[in-house]
């Protein structure tokens, strides 16, 4: 039993590095892996400046977000949900599965921090004691994309879908061409089908 403990234990601790590395906040981390904030503090967090201060609380960030921001959620979004609900993922694995596969398809700076991936998780599974599900993935009959909405939002695609207006502005917004690479912005859209 004293070896199931401690391989639980360790594993909760690499976990723990993985967040960390990732820009978690100490309390986040601590919700993610169930250790206690003084061990992790002690282990990871010894410069007080470098433990990153207030933790979400609310998905406003993403109702307020630019089209790239929502356009990104939306990716790590369906990453996460895949990997949690399709493939059986516990909900630790998926964040930190989902949001290195997110870094990845990124080509420049990710838009979306480690600390909003993990309050989108949690809005949309109602899990690490967040509540009830404030967001959820809708999918656009016109696109196919899958894109993160308020849970129970019924908007109409053309006015709704993220990737659809990111694909209409995409000739005229030179924001949106130096985050999204012409060749990548068709795969953006079914990347997140």
């Amino acid at each position: 039993m004293s070896t199931l403990y401690a391989e639980t234990h360790i594993r909760a601790l690499q976990l723990a590095k993985q967040c960390v590395d990732m820009g978690a906040r100490i309390r986040t981390v601590s919700r993610i892996t169930g250790l206690e904030l003084p061990m992790l503090r002690s282990l990871f967090y010894q410069d007080t400046s470098s433990a990153p201060g207030r933790w979400l609380e609310s998905s406003d960030w993403y109702h307020r977000g630019s089209v790239v921001d929502r356009a990104e959620a939306s990716i790590f979004a369906v990453i996460f949900d895949t990997l949690l609900v399709e493939h059986g993922y516990k909900p630790s694995e998926a964040l930190v599965g989902a949001y290195r596969l997110y870094q990845e398809r990124c080509t420049l700076t990710p838009a979306i921090p480690f600390e909003r991936a993990f309050n989108l998780a949690c809005e949309m599974h109602g899990i690490w004691d967040s509540g009830p599900p404030q967001l959820a993935l809708h999918t656009c009959r016109r696109c196919h994309s899958r894109y993160v909405v308020a849970a129970g939002d019924q908007t109409d695609d053309q006015s709704g879908c993220v990737f659809c207006k990111l694909l209409k502005r995409y000739h005229r917004d030179p924001h949106i061409q130096a985050h999204f690479v012409a060749q990548n912005v068709a795969a953006i859209a079914s990347n997140a089908g």
